[in-house]
Parts: structure tokens; C-alpha cells; sequence
């Protein structure tokens, strides 16, 4: 049952399915009813992440059409299970899209992106390509803004890597990818105090996103280590972060690192790897993965953006109506798209 709904739609609701490899359509759909522990959600905004670029192309073996995607979104809270928060009932949201058991050491250590149940909203759950959502109350994080709102789950992904990566005043990182992830993982990192940030990107136009976004340097994969070379950076990278995900950025990462420098491995695009592992042991590099978030990864994100950090960078993203998202699927995925994140207008699809 409902408690205290504050808004109903009279007109059809619209859901965006991914029907079909490179295909996502706007169909109808019905209102969702919360269950007793869950929020009914009217979603204002959702982010496009690179993870469902790839699964938009069947690159992704977690996502399988059809589906609806979508796990960086805001909303209002306009209607509750028996048993949520009644408070929560016209107030705007950001979505942590975890779905965990709350039971096992991970939750309770608040870890919950290790629990063995884990489930996310917009691949086990219809996500915030749906106008209407149901999800569990304690998935909410109160924020000022829609649309910066709907940026919290990526930034949030980055934190992590960025504390993964043990960053600290003064180290030398590297950073493959300036897609959203890797630009956040920038920006974390200059508000860490790294001394030298450099970002490697093929993109010219996501070249000049990273130095806007904290990096020191942007340089093309096929000039790094030139680069490297005329800075005098004989010993390497202190930390250095894989927001890309393919074989080569990976080695990358572990490659130009210091003797005993962190690696952390971040991106999706591709499953297998081959990293030297006697160099890893010889040169004790220490390589980890980083997949989202813990509960105190995600607070932090939010608080960010509550106070105001990722004002003012509106060039680097655009806002476009949801019935557009085949379209815009297609932009992201062209090599020299002069667009790094793209934001759905989901409440006016």
C-alpha cells in the first residue's frame, strides 16, 4: 500500500527498454507499487555510464535485453511503503543503486558493495530509465539539485578508486580514460593534493575536460612515454587508475607505476587480461580492483556535490530529453563525440 502519495500521473508513463543489442525504444508502462521497505520514486534524472555503453553494444555479461537500464539517477520521493520513512515523502533524492542483504559482515561493516547478494538497480531491477521506480528506502541520499544529483553514483564510484589507490598530498597519478569516471577520479585526486595529475585520452576535446577538471597534464596514449621522458619522471607513477577497462590501458597502469606503487583497475570494457605478473613481483607493484562504492564512498560523493564542487562544469555534460537516448547512446560511442556524459531528461520523455 501507498503511504501519503503526493503526486499521480494521468497521463501514460514511459519507460526506455533496451529491446535489442544497439536498440532502445520508449514504451509505455504501469505505475510500480512499493513494497512495505521500499519509496515509490518519480525520477527526474539519469546519467548514461559507460558500463551500459558497453552493454548497449553486448559487451556487457551482466546486461541482458530486455531491460531498463540506468543506475546514476535522481528523483522525488512522492509515496511510501508501510514500514519506510514517512518523512522522506517530497523530498529529492539521489539513489545509491546497491540492493544488499544488510545481514552479512560486508553490510554490517558497511561494505555493502561485497555482499554476497548484491543485486543493482538498473541490471537485476528496472533503473532509472523508467519515469516511476519502487526501491528500498535506505537506497535515498537527500541532495540540492537533479541534476547534479543524478551525478552522485559516479562520483561516488570514483572516490573509491581514488582511496583504493591510497592517494595522498604530493604523489605523482596517472589516470587512463576521461570519460565521467576517470574526470571525477581527477578531480578527487587534485582535492587529495596529488602534486601531478595526468590524464591519457585519445579524445582532444576530453583532453581539455581533464585539465578543467584538475588534471596537470592530458596527453595521447602514443605520446606518453615522450612525455614521461621530457618530464624526468625517471621513477614513475606513485598511484595510477584503469577507468578504461581494456587489456592495454590495464598494463598501462601497472607499467608506469613506481617500484611499489598502487594500481588500481576500474573499467569494464573488456574480461580477460595478461599483466606480467613477474614484474608486479619483482617490482612489488600492488594492483587492485575497484568496482563501486561503500556506504561512506557514496555519503562522501554526495556531500560533494551538496557543497557545491561540481558547479560551474556544465560544458562537459549535456541534458537531453529521454525519448532521445537511442541517439544519444549512438553520440557517446563515436570516438571523437565532443559529449562525455550525457544526462536524460527522464521526467519529460
Amino acid at each position: 500500500m501507498i503511504q501519503n502519495p503526493i503526486y499521480m500521473p494521468v497521463l501514460k508513463l514511459k519507460s526506455l527498454v533496451w529491446t535489442e543489442i544497439g536498440r532502445i525504444e520508449v514504451k509505455d508502462a504501469d505505475m510500480p507499487t512499493p513494497d512495505d521497505n521500499s519509496v515509490l520514486l518519480k525520477v527526474k534524472d539519469c546519467g548514461i555510464c559507460g558500463s551500459e555503453l558497453s552493454a548497449y553494444l553486448g559487451h556487457n555479461e551482466l546486461r541482458k535485453p530486455p531491460s531498463v537500464m540506468g543506475h546514476e539517477f535522481s528523483g522525488e520521493v512522492v509515496g511510501t511503503g508501510t514500514h519506510a520513512p514517512k518523512e522522506l515523502v517530497g523530498k529529492l533524492v539521489t539513489v545509491n543503486p546497491l540492493v544488499t542483504c544488510g545481514k552479512c559482515r560486508y553490510c554490517q561493516n558497511g561494505d555493502r558493495q561485497l555482499c554476497p547478494e548484491r543485486k543493482i538497480i538498473g541490471i537485476n531491477f528496472p533503473g532509472g530509465f523508467d519515469q516511476f521506480l519502487s526501491i528500498p528506502f535506505y537506497t535515498v541520499h537527500e541532495v540540492k539539485d537533479p541534476v547534479y544529483g543524478s551525478l552522485a553514483e559516479p562520483l561516488a564510484t570514483a572516490v573509491r578508486a581514488v582511496r583504493t589507490a591510497g592517494v595522498t598530498p604530493g604523489d605523482q597519478v596517472m589516470i587512463t580514460g576521461a570519460g565521467t569516471i576517470g574526470l571525477f577520479c581527477s578531480k578527487i585526486a587534485s582535492l587529495s593534493g596529488a602534486s601531478e595529475i595526468v590524464m591519457v585520452e585519445t579524445n582532444k576535446f576530453r583532453q581539455k575536460l581533464a585539465v578543467a577538471y584538475g588534471a596537470t597534464d592530458a596527453v595521447h596514449p602514443e605520446m606518453l612515454q615522450e612525455f614521461i621522458d621530457k618530464s624526468g619522471n625517471k621513477l614513475g607513477f606513485d598511484r595510477a587508475i584503469d577507468a578504461v577497462g581494456y587489456n592495454t590501458t590495464r598494463n598501462a597502469v601497472v607499467r608506469y607505476l613506481r617500484r611499489g606503487g598502487n594500481a588500481v583497475i576500474l573499467g569494464l570494457h573488456e574480461n580477460k587480461m595478461d599483466i606480467d605478473g613477474n614484474y608486479v613481483v619483482r617490482n612489488e607493484i600492488k594492483v587492485a580492483g575497484s568496482f563501486c562504492y561503500s556506504n561512506d564512498d557514496f555519503r562522501v560523493a554526495v556531500d560533494i556535490i551538496n557543497k557545491g564542487y561540481l558547479a560551474g562544469s556544465e560544458k562537459w555534460f549535456e541534458i537531453r530529453k529521454g525519448g532521445e537516448v537511442d541517439e544519444s547512446f549512438k553520440e557517446l560511442l563515436k570516438p571523437e563525440s565532443a559529449v562525455s556524459k550525457i544526462i536524460l531528461d527522464i521526467e519529460h520523455t
